[in-house]
């Protein structure tokens, strides 16, 4: 059985970074290329489950649960600036003993990832920006701002917990089993009786979102930017000015998608992917991918 139709099972695994221990999965050889995978914000992890099987094999595919997110440790004195996640993202590449990486973010994530791009220039090898903007939505942060005022919420059950997931934006066109399976594996239990669904309360008042435009010119590697057709978020006229600012970005449009395109299209992302990172590939391991 080749690297590439093997069915690599998702392992999880913490890494220290600073004071904060952080959770990650990972799929795929230890001896392929590294591929780190930035979730957006109030997600985790497994909003990569339907994409990052599909290119491990070829790579080590890691998804990271940035502070305050899925499983990893709350910081004691909340502070979720654009920089600590930055932080968050070198330190894990150094705690891993990864020198140079490929990385892949959406929404927040892929601003993160645009960061990461523009202030270590010899990290980063090939960045996908997925359906993220470099500006400041201020009706998104207005949203997570009302949000940061309820308070975190406890529930009897995993299933109750998971009743009460929403996407933001809510707009989507993943098929209910998916988001019922993704909803099931973002509750998490802080003791018998007691499930909680999504972040730390904190980030949605705390973070300190960033305009990313100013570093754009900065980003010297390979840059793929991907926007969902139906997107909210990245609108047409901002992606292809990201094209043109970023000095080596393409620019690809997914149909029939919303913002969380991730988790409607993983296949087609997946491929999308594959295909921009093909010179890591010998040409036979570059097989289509189903949509």
């Amino acid at each position: 059985m080749s690297r590439t139709s093997r069915r690599w099972p998702r392992r999880e695994a913490d890494a220290r970074v600073g004071t904060l221990r952080l959770h990650y999965a990972a799929w795929g050889p230890r001896s392929a290329p590294p591929l780190l995978l930035l979730h957006g914000g109030g997600a985790n992890t497994h909003w990569w489950d339907w994409v990052a099987p599909r290119l491990a094999g070829v790579f080590r595919v890691f998804a990271l649960d940035f502070p305050g997110h899925g499983q990893s440790m709350w910081p004691r004195l909340p502070r979720y600036r654009m920089q600590d996640l930055v932080a968050a993202v070198v330190g894990f590449a150094k705690a891993l003993g990864i020198r140079r990486i490929d990385l892949v973010g959406h929404s927040m994530g892929g601003k993160v990832g645009m960061l990461v791009a523009a202030r270590r220039p010899r990290l980063v090898d090939h960045l996908v920006i997925v359906d993220a903007t470099p500006d400041v939505a201020a009706d998104g942060l207005a949203e997570m701002r009302r949000i940061a005022t309820r308070p975190l919420r406890l529930f009897p059950t995993r299933r109750v917990a998971a009743g009460a997931f929403r996407l933001i934006p809510p707009e989507t066109v993943a098929s209910p089993a998916r988001l019922r399976a993704l909803a099931t594996r973002s509750a998490w239990c802080w003791g018998r009786g007691r499930w909680s669904i999504g972040p730390d309360r904190e980030f949605f008042g705390r973070v300190v979102p960033q305009v990313a435009w100013p570093v754009l010119p900065r980003i010297r590697c390979p840059t793929l930017i991907l926007r969902a057709e139906r997107s909210s978020i990245l609108s047409r006229e901002a992606a292809a000015r990201m094209r043109a600012v970023i000095p080596r970005a393409s620019l690809l449009e997914v149909p029939d998608t919303c913002h969380h395109l991730t988790l409607e299209r993983p296949g087609w992302v997946a491929d999308a992917v594959r295909r921009f990172l093909a010179d890591h590939l010998p040409m036979q391991a570059m097989p289509d991918l189903e949509r």
